[in-house]
């Protein structure tokens, strides 16, 4: 079990990381995927999380049990499809999960699920406590940041888009 002090933005920035990482592993860059990277960071800048949470359903990858359109799925190497997809809809849910309801340990589980995910395939990840960067808040889900602090975090850990 992963000990950490994330709020869950701070969590589903890890996560877009995560997924971030595995696509440049396996050479998969496509708008569809860039789309749904930008849209799980936006949670961090986002001043609505419900309405965050709505404009997650309109793009193209959606992380919610649709597919993914027939142009990402061509161009991930057959071996890791299914690892694609678990991470995705892992990456999605850990904003998700707890959106209209009580707080509880999903968000970690579901972050700790993509760690492990880009773990087993021997990459490396930025440390966790990166995202110590960004302001945290009084709560669990804490308070949005300046889109120039979301810039320098992933520019911080040598990440691109």
């Amino acid at each position: 079990m992963m000990k950490n002090n994330l709020n869950v933005r701070q969590m589903q920035a890890y996560a877009a990381i995560c997924l971030l990482i595995f696509c440049d592993h396996i050479r998969i860059t496509n708008n569809a995927i860039t789309e749904l990277i930008k849209h799980l960071l936006a949670m961090s800048t986002a001043k609505s999380l419900p309405d965050w949470e709505q404009a997650g359903t309109g793009i193209a990858i959606t992380g919610r049990g649709d597919p993914v359109p027939a142009e990402v799925d061509e161009a991930i190497p057959e071996n890791y499809k299914a690892t694609f997809n678990t991470l995705v809809e892992c990456c999605v849910e850990v904003g998700i999960v707890d959106m209209y309801g009580a707080s509880t340990e999903q968000p970690r589980l579901f972050l700790e699920k993509c760690i492990g995910i880009v773990q087993s395939l021997g990459l490396e990840l930025p440390p966790i406590e990166s995202l110590d960067k960004l302001a945290k808040g009084e709560d669990e889900w804490g308070e949005p940041v300046s889109e120039a602090e979301l810039s320098n975090l992933v520019e911080g850990i040598g990440l691109k888009l």
